[in-house]
């Protein structure tokens, strides 16, 4: 069965055609009176749904010229109209011959039921609806209808008015709030401003007249404008991109300032544009700055230190000069072939560049002797990462270099020294100083031997691995010598 649906807002049609399809009913539809008539003619319709206020044909007088042709007054007849409405308008409806009046909006399964309703009562009401037709002369049906028009629309301009006014007070308050904001606020479309605040006016030094229509890249930094307006332009495509970064723009005094954008894409006029919300970070990027060039020169401070400390070591023990310096740049190699953090590779290669500070308690006959050394001369030798340990633990470095000094001949079994730990009880960089220091003293020469060479020392750990190294460093470490052509530093 069809249902002519006959409503003056394509929004309303919509939805009823939804509800009523989804409910098994065929839908016709008409944005007038006239236009209902005419659909009346040329389909077959089972049941008529009308709104009441309507251009060129109201609901009234498409219900009377219904109810009074004889091809149609048989068909099932519904008011479906807005809310603001009174019981003489419903009483004026069924005395035109409606067999149902709903007030908008109802549940659709209300409305169904009233459907089903109406047309299971069929011609039961149809004598009843004739004679009060017939009895209606033509004066008094004008009147009445006039009187009932008139009425809605009064009712229905005094909603419009109360609309108005709560829209004009929501753009005050609007205008309010954008007007005093402490933020810059502008709408970019089409690669120009179209819209300015009080604020963005003050940002960049140019009244909102002048900055009205302007192409927004003139505002920007020379360094930035090619990825501020990269990032407009795929924006807008539809991309999703970060919505808050740092750039530059020139003021009208051509000073450089950072601002901090807070952007979203909107729609400006029923085409796509982007809302920008800006504030001045110019004091606190010149603070981030200054900041770095400290913690830079802090550094730097601190790197010095370091190598101090190694040549104290070094000087003690000329036989295995470059030795902290060798180990700690195959140390860095193996990191970063393990893709270990750029902060985590600095603080191993500090850690390897003193790691063994703590010989310097050892006497330096026996750091120089050029025979095997006795159970009581090699005691004397591994209490040096204890040793190392207690003098670094003193100093507050932001990285635990004191563990890693303390660590670095520490084994995976727990054949090490000087707690006996084993695999992950050991911290990584102790453990990729372990192997570095292994390949490091046996490919070069020391006192009591001649250098055995970089075989034999990838060998060794080679051999160790999963025993005594850890095998992720093993694997990083002869990927640097066999596929980067690694060499040892002289």
């Amino acid at each position: 069965m069809n249902i002519l649906i006959v409503d003056d807002m394509a929004e309303n049609l919509c939805l009823l055609q939804a509800m009523l399809e989804g409910a098994g009913y065929g839908v016709v539809s008409a944005g007038n009176g006239r236009e209902a008539l005419e659909q009346l003619q040329v389909h077959d319709v089972g049941c008529i749904i009308s709104d009441i206020l309507m251009p060129v044909m109201d609901g009234f007088q498409l219900c009377r010229e219904c109810k009074t042709n004889p091809a149609w007054k048989e068909i099932p007849f519904i008011f479906y109209t807005a809310t603001y409405t009174e019981k003489k308008d419903q009483d004026f409806a069924l005395s035109l011959g409606t067999d149902a009046y709903a007030v908008k909006p109802q549940e659709p399964e209300t409305l169904i039921k009233i459907i089903a309703q109406v047309l299971a009562e069929g011609k039961g009401r149809e004598s009843a609806t004739t004679a009060k037709i017939d009895a209606m002369d033509e004066k008094a049906y004008l009147a009445e209808h006039n009187w009932r028009l008139v009425n809605k629309l009064e009712s229905k301009m005094a909603d419009l008015e109360k609309t108005n006014r709560l829209l004009r007070e929501s753009e005050e308050k609007y205008r309010l709030v954008v007007d005093n904001a402490a933020e810059a606020i502008l709408i970019a479309q089409d690669e120009r401003i179209q819209f300015a605040n009080p604020g963005c006016a003050s940002l960049l030094g140019y009244s909102v007249e002048a900055l009205a229509g302007s192409p927004f890249i003139e505002f920007l930094h020379p360094e930035d404008r090619e990825m501020v307006l990269d990032l407009h332009r795929r924006r807008l495509q539809g991309e999703e991109l970060p919505f808050v970064y740092p750039f530059r723009i020139m003021s009208a005094t051509d000073t450089p300032k950072w601002v901090e954008i807070h952007v979203v894409r909107i729609i400006w006029k029923g085409r796509p544009a982007s809302l920008n919300f800006l504030s001045d970070i110019t004091t606190r990027k010149h603070a981030e700055q200054a900041l770095d060039e400290s913690i830079a020169n802090l550094r730097k401070a601190l790197n010095g230190s370091i190598q101090a400390i190694a040549k104290i070591v070094e000087a003690r023990d000329p036989y295995t000069a470059g030795h902290e310096r060798r180990v700690a740049h195959l140390a860095v190699a193996i990191a970063e072939e393990m893709g270990l953090e750029p902060d985590r590779i600095t603080a191993l290669g500090m850690s390897g560049m003193i790691h063994d500070i703590g010989k310097i308690a050892v006497p330096a006959e026996i750091l120089s002797k050029p025979t095997k050394l006795t159970p009581t001369e090699m005691t004397l030798i591994q209490v040096h990462p204890q040793i190392g340990y207690d003098i670094l633990s003193e100093i507050d470095f932001p990285w635990p270099i004191a563990k890693t000094v303390l660590q670095h001949h520490e084994r995976m079994d727990g054949s090490g020294y000087p707690q006996g730990l084993k695999g992950d009880e050991i911290i990584l960089k102790a453990r990729i100083l372990a192997v570095a220091d292994t390949v490091e003293a046996m490919a070069t020469h020391r006192p009591y031997r001649p250098a055995l060479g970089i075989d034999a020392a990838l060998g060794e750990i080679s051999r160790g691995k999963s025993i005594f190294y850890d095998l992720e460093v093993v694997e990083a470490c002869l990927s640097q010598f066999n596929q980067k052509g690694y060499l040892l530093l002289d």
